[in-house]
């Protein structure tokens, strides 16, 4: 059974600070931690309630973890969802600590800018995934991608991004203007998105639906969606994948 200090440990990772200082996140839930495996990412130990379903830690997945038991009590301490599944992981971020702009190496890009709901920035680290983006630049005033709700919708989408990068919107304009001729911008007045074709790579850049994308963005090519019904605006989410799956097509 895990100890006081480790249940201390684990909750203390709810907090961005100590995800920083630690270099490690949690996983909570079957799926999402099988996925986390597959992904090759190092796994420092799963914790189960005490009455876990055997047969799912038989699987091959689970063969050279470390497997620590918890009692329910405990683990509603360390669980962050209201119908745990009774499974957590403790894993290992390092690779993605102290990354820049230039390991990107003019591949296809997200930039997303200022989107705080960890829930539609996991979504669209998820559909990035989808189409091939292997890479993911955030402003600093983005949603940190490690909170666990945006975890939980990326459903282990992070862990085949090679980076997940958080700078600078003047560091990442500066990055952009010198390794990319097709940048665009998602913004309600831009050029309807079926007449833009690009050739070669691309970079897309979302913002809040709140506070739309900083001005400062704004001199790249900006294009839309053609709307057909009354709404006012499309989930930044839902968006994403409509962008890119006409940008990945059309490239």
């Amino acid at each position: 059974m895990i100890g006081v200090n480790t249940i201390k440990f684990i909750r203390s990772l709810r907090l961005k600070k100590n995800r920083l200082i630690n270099k490690k996140v949690i996983l909570e839930g079957f799926r999402l931690i099988c996925e986390s495996i597959n992904a090759g990412i190092k796994i420092d130990y799963i914790i189960v309630i005490e009455n876990f379903e055997s047969d799912l830690l038989n699987q091959k997945q689970f063969r050279h973890q470390s497997i620590k038991y918890c009692s329910k009590n405990n683990f509603r301490k360390i669980s962050d969802t209201k119908n745990s599944q009774g499974i957590i992981a403790v894993a290992d971020i390092k690779k993605y600590s102290n990354q820049s702009l230039d390991v990107i190496k003019n591949n296809n890009l997200v930039i997303l800018d200022g989107i705080q709901d960890p829930g539609n920035l996991g979504t669209i680290m998820r559909t990035s995934v989808w189409y091939g983006v292997n890479s993911i630049a955030l402003t600093q005033n983005t949603v940190d991608p490690f909170n666990l709700k945006c975890i939980r919708s990326a459903m282990g989408a992070h862990f085949y991004l090679n980076n997940i990068i958080q700078d600078s919107c003047l560091n990442i304009i500066n990055y952009l203007k010198n390794n990319y001729q097709n940048i665009y911008v998602a913004d309600m007045q831009g050029e309807n998105l079926h007449k833009i074709k690009s050739n070669g790579n691309w970079a897309l850049i979302l913002g809040s639906e709140a506070h739309g994308i900083n001005s400062n963005f704004k001199q790249f090519k900006q294009i839309t969606i053609k709307k057909f019904g009354q709404l006012e605006s499309l989930n930044v989410s839902v968006a994403s994948g409509i962008l890119m799956n006409h940008l990945r097509n059309n490239s």
